[in-house]
């Protein structure tokens, strides 16, 4: 007789303590072009409508929550301040949370805290429809919402390995990454038209803002895991989070990956908090129109390159083609930083996208695809500590930018950035012999020079 063992996907164990085959839950698939893959699988295509809706409320509240902060503020810094606020509770709770992600079943997980963000985004609502929100309730609700982030992302991403076979894996992440820059596409320039129309205005954003966090709770309960998540048994979370972290510094790739996704997420996106800035009367002088019309721009950069990354999964070398786009990201936000004209700054932002879509994609994939499945909540909870870590660095980041001007300090992130990928291009050749491996459902996934 034979039970699910959800430590590997599309395996079973044997009462007997071997392993045996399984076979995934059936449910119905489409076929779609090698592009849109991932999408045939019907678990995978509600999980990824349901965080479109999600990925559209945070790309709007990225405009209007910075629109309002410099509002009530008229300082770089406090729009630091803010993201701080969101960015802290993820770098205090994120490995947390990654080790819960690998106890709980992360379906459950994910109910719970998209419910509590869309009800977060609520109570914004409310405040700013009644006139009473202030700079300090932004910062706690930066707090509440990033404490429950924390705990959702890790979830979300090692949820892929339950809904696809790792094969699909580059795939899935890709077009999780293009579902994302669908909604930066038109998600920001939506929320600039909405706060310039007299009878939408502010508060009327956030209340829709609320109704697409909540969204992603309607798909979940539909979502039946099509593949074996891990049931094994549970040590005390502090033994777990312990063996975690011995797992990642053991794996000689992923501590080189998890290091390639920090810096240029420290350095390089926090350029995304000075937007506001730039559309100032201090820069362009373009309101929250333009403001939305920026954010479009890199977001159709960045859809294009999720979709390349998509098509690409024959590619082999990924970690040489990452190194140079990163390079590219980095030379792309100094022309950004020096643009000389809003068209200019506009071309600029659309190679930011793009560069840096696929770098991340690329940057995700070999994450995922060098991890084993019963550690995919704790290494994805450590990738994120870079996107938490993102906020904070906006901090100083508009200090130096209150005192230099936001282009100077945007370009000056743009040589830090380059300069670091070219180092890693020039004194780590290991990395760049990194070829993609095909990786059968149940089996470790391989690391290049082996545990140490």
């Amino acid at each position: 007789m034979a039970r699910v063992d959800e430590t590997l996907p599309g395996r079973t164990a044997r009462d007997d303590g071997r392993e045996a085959e399984a076979t995934p839950v059936r449910g119905r698939r489409l076929r779609l072009p090698r592009t849109f893959a991932a999408l045939g699988n019907r678990e995978y295509r509600l999980l990824w409508l349901g965080t479109l809706g999600s990925f559209t409320a945070m790309q709007m509240q990225q405009v209007a929550r910075g629109y309002l902060a410099y509002d009530l503020s008229g300082s770089a810094a406090i729009l630091g301040v803010v993201g701080l606020s969101f960015g802290m509770p993820q770098l205090v709770f994120s490995l947390f949370g990654g080790v819960v992600a690998d106890r709980v079943k992360k379906r459950n997980l994910l109910l719970v805290t998209q419910t509590a963000t869309g009800l977060i985004a609520l109570a914004t609502a409310i405040l700013v429809s009644a006139g009473v929100i202030t700079i300090w309730q932004l910062i706690v609700l930066g707090v509440l919402q990033g404490t429950v982030f924390s705990f959702n992302m890790p979830a979300r991403q090692a949820f892929l390995a339950e809904l696809v076979a790792p094969p699909e894996m580059m795939n899935a992440v890709a077009l999780n990454n293009a579902g994302m820059n669908v909604t930066r596409i038109f998600g920001p320039a939506l929320a600039g038209f909405l706060i310039s129309v007299p009878w939408v205005g502010l508060s009327n954003v956030f209340f829709f803002m609320a109704a697409c966090y909540l969204l992603p709770v309607v798909t979940l309960f539909q979502i039946r895991p099509r593949y074996a998540g891990a049931a094994r048994p549970k040590a005390p979370m502090l033994k777990e989070f312990a063996g975690g972290m011995q797992y990642i510094y053991r794996h000689e790739v992923l501590g080189m990956l998890l290091a390639l996704g920090l810096i240029p997420i420290i350095l390089g996106f926090p350029y995304q908090m000075l937007l506001p800035v730039f559309a100032s009367e201090k820069v362009f002088n373009v309101g929250a129109s333009g403001l939305g019309t920026m954010s479009a721009f890199t977001g159709m950069g960045a859809l294009v390159g999720a979709l390349a990354v998509a098509s690409a999964s024959g590619v082999r070398q990924r970690g040489l083609l990452q190194l140079v786009t990163g390079a590219a990201f980095g030379v792309s936000l100094v022309v950004l930083g020096l643009s000389p004209s809003f068209a200019v700054a506009l071309a600029a932002l659309a190679l930011v996208g793009l560069t840096g879509s696929v770098y991340q994609s690329l940057n995700s994939t070999l994450i995922m695809t060098s991890s084993e499945p019963a550690y995919y909540g704790r290494v994805m909870s450590v990738n994120m500590v870079g996107f938490s870590l993102m906020p904070i660095a906006s901090l100083p980041m508009g200090a130096i930018a209150d005192r230099l001007g936001a282009p100077h300090t945007v370009a000056i992130c743009g040589v830090l950035v380059a300069l670091f990928i070219l180092g890693v291009a020039a004194f780590v050749r290991s990395y760049r012999r990194i070829e993609a491996a095909e990786v059968a459902p149940g089996m470790r996934y391989p690391m290049v020079g082996g545990e140490r």
